[in-house]
């Protein structure tokens, strides 16, 4: 009864529960707060010391926040044992996002200018061999997973590196930032995020306010205002995505099912897509702001401060006061 081994046994699993049932990253998030706002303070200086706000910034902010959640996908040591089905998708989706980070990041290593310096030949194999190390055990003790991860990463750094076209870094953030969000939501547990099935009301209003800061920023980027609709039909298809929305938000709330996860942020996406098309233009900060919240919302849910300090600097410097009623008026 008094075992060392068992007493310790029993207090990791109390703990497991404890992370697995309440919202663990919410907590570090509000022991976070004081290294948040010193970025707030002090951001600016600490960019404008080091040279970043120049015209690539937003390309920097891009760059480092994929290296980030690469780093994050390595190091977290994701327990395949948790996975529930004998055949998920969930290794498959994880192999998919790190070879797609991975394109991008060695693609970007070859244009930004102030890491030529540091890209030759010797860190070029450092790195290599450094995330084949991370990525073998952070898929122990599966060796198909060893196996997935390493083929990956591998094959994203050889099409990275001979991929001459330009990638987009609003783009390619958006993309993975987004995979892993419903990523989170497909298999909780295996991220230490949650227990699907009694996910809280912040965890869910976590995922919602991430989901809702990507899709705004995808289409303030990528939406172009025409007004070329008419009035009346505009208004009717409105309210249509209106009520789909709501349905879509109370199905999601009671069943916490990826797919209307998914359903619900493209329908919301289509309806601000359409208000943009149909408005007269569209102010630039609505981008700005929403890729940095994007950013924020996004580093506490993975617990990863680090991408929440990119979004707070490179709010400070481009668009530091926030207009809510911009983005009410889109919904």
């Amino acid at each position: 009864m008094f075992n060392d081994a068992s007493i310790v046994a029993t207090a990791i699993s109390s703990f497991n529960n404890a992370a697995l049932y309440g919202p663990y990253f919410f907590v570090v998030a509000l022991f976070s707060i004081p290294l948040f706002f010193m970025v707030f303070l002090y951001g600016r200086d600490f960019v404008s010391r080091f040279g970043l706000n120049s015209s690539d910034f937003e390309s920097k902010v891009g760059f480092w926040s994929v290296v980030s959640l690469v780093l994050w996908l390595l190091l977290i040591g994701g327990n395949y044992a948790v996975i529930r089905d004998s055949i998920s998708l969930l290794p498959v989706m994880i192999a998919i996002l790190l070879f797609g980070s991975m394109v991008f990041v060695t693609n970007k290593l070859k244009k930004l200018n102030y890491l030529k310096k540091i890209y030759n030949k010797k860190s070029r194999w450092f790195v290599f061999f450094l995330l084949l190390i991370l990525a073998g055990f952070s898929a122990m003790p599966n060796w198909w997973g060893i196996l997935l991860q390493l083929s990956a990463l591998v094959c994203g750094m050889i099409v990275g590196d001979r991929l001459h076209k330009n990638i987009s870094d609003v783009l390619a953030s958006l993309i993975v930032f987004g995979i892993t969000t419903i990523l989170l939501l497909m298999q909780p547990e295996y991220f230490r995020f949650g227990q699907l099935g009694n996910l809280t009301f912040v965890h869910i209003l976590a995922l919602l306010l991430t989901g809702f800061f990507c899709i705004t920023a995808f289409a303030a980027k990528y939406t172009n205002a025409r007004e070329k609709i008419y009035k009346s039909a505009y208004v009717k298809l409105k309210w249509l995505f209106r009520i789909m929305s709501v349905l879509a938000l109370i199905l999601f709330v009671l069943t916490e099912s990826v797919p209307i996860f998914i359903g619900l942020m493209a329908v919301c996406m289509l309806s601000e897509m359409m208000t943009i098309y149909h408005g007269k233009g569209i102010p630039e900060r609505i981008f700005k702001q929403s890729w940095a919240l994007l950013m924020i919302c996004f580093g506490i849910i993975i617990i990863c401060p680090f991408v929440s300090m990119l979004g707070i600097i490179y709010l400070m410097c481009v668009s530091p006061k926030i207009d809510y009623k911009d983005f009410i008026k889109l919904l």
